[in-house]
Order: structure tokens, then C-alpha cells, then sequence
């Protein structure tokens, strides 16, 4: 007879926790992914993206398979005292486009990974010698480009480098 009681709410209580789950997962379908390799006196990002469903997204062709940036599509800080400060100057080139179509998204078919690697020591204003660098990236991607304004987001972890510059 308690049993019966009880079924009801603990039933509502498992739903909820599966409903939780779920929201978790779907939130870690798209990772990010960020690497720095510092030798030769250049700063190589190699981007990746990992897509854990069961579809294909899309990511911005320009950082996905392009090796040069037209703005500034990632956030470089120098970091002092433990702390990322202002953002660097961009000093790349920039263009002045249309909004993104379609073919402006890569895409990254279900259960794959995407990497790309990018050298971003001429875009962006590292500071002569040894400095010590954060870098972020907003991770945008879309489900469909049938629907360009859906674009979610799913940030890289920040990652510290150090950096010798001439």
C-alpha cells in the first residue's frame, strides 16, 4: 500500500532527473576544441570540433578550413599576474563581407571530428619577448543552414600559452 503512494512523485522525481540528462548531453553534442603550438617563432592554433550526434553541423568555414582570418574571430589576451587583461590588437586583414550564407559553414558529419590549423602570429599583436597568452573561442556552429539565423554556441575551454615574440 506505500508503495503505491510513493510511486507517483518518485516516478515524477526519475523524470525529471532523466529530463536533466538529456539537456546535459544535447548541450555537449559540439566541443571545441582549442591547441597551441609555439616554435619557430609563430603561433599555430589548431582548432577542433568534435560532433558527438547524431547529424551534421556546421562551423564557419573561415576557421575550419581556411588558413588565413579576415577578423577577429578569437578573443587573445596577455596574461599578468595570473590574470588575462585586455585583448590584443587584431592586425589582420580585415574584409567587410555580406551576411554568411550557406556555403560559408563547413561541415562536420555526425560522430567526427573537424581540426584545422591557422597561424596567428601576424594577426594579432604579441608583444616582443617572452609574454604569457589566453586564447577563447565563442565555438558558434549551426544545426541546419537551411536556418542561418540558429546559430548556437559551444565555447572552446580558455587555454593559456607562453610565446617568445621578435
Amino acid at each position: 500500500m506505500h508503495a503505491k503512494r510513493f510511486l507517483p512523485p518518485l516516478l515524477l522525481v526519475l523524470g525529471g532527473l532523466v529530463t536533466t540528462v538529456g539537456a546535459v548531453e544535447t548541450e555537449q553534442t559540439v566541443q571545441h576544441r582549442l591547441e597551441v603550438e609555439t616554435e619557430g617563432g609563430r603561433v599555430k592554433l589548431r582548432l577542433l570540433v568534435e560532433n558527438h550526434g547524431e547529424t551534421t553541423i556546421y562551423v564557419p568555414r573561415e576557421v575550419a578550413a581556411g588558413d588565413e582570418l579576415t577578423g577577429p574571430r578569437f578573443d587573445v589576451r596577455e596574461v599578468r599576474a595570473g590574470k588575462a587583461g585586455q585583448p590584443l590588437a587584431y592586425t589582420g586583414m580585415m574584409v567587410k563581407r555580406a551576411p554568411l550564407t550557406a556555403a560559408d559553414w563547413q561541415a562536420v558529419a555526425p560522430h567526427s571530428m573537424h581540426m584545422n590549423t591557422i597561424d596567428i602570429t601576424p594577426t594579432y599583436a604579441f608583444r616582443k619577448g617572452k609574454g604569457s597568452y589566453e586564447i577563447r573561442y565563442d565555438g558558434p556552429w549551426l544545426p541546419d543552414t537551411a536556418q542561418l539565423d540558429a546559430i548556437r554556441q559551444s565555447p572552446a575551454a580558455p587555454l593559456r600559452f607562453s610565446f617568445t615574440g621578435r
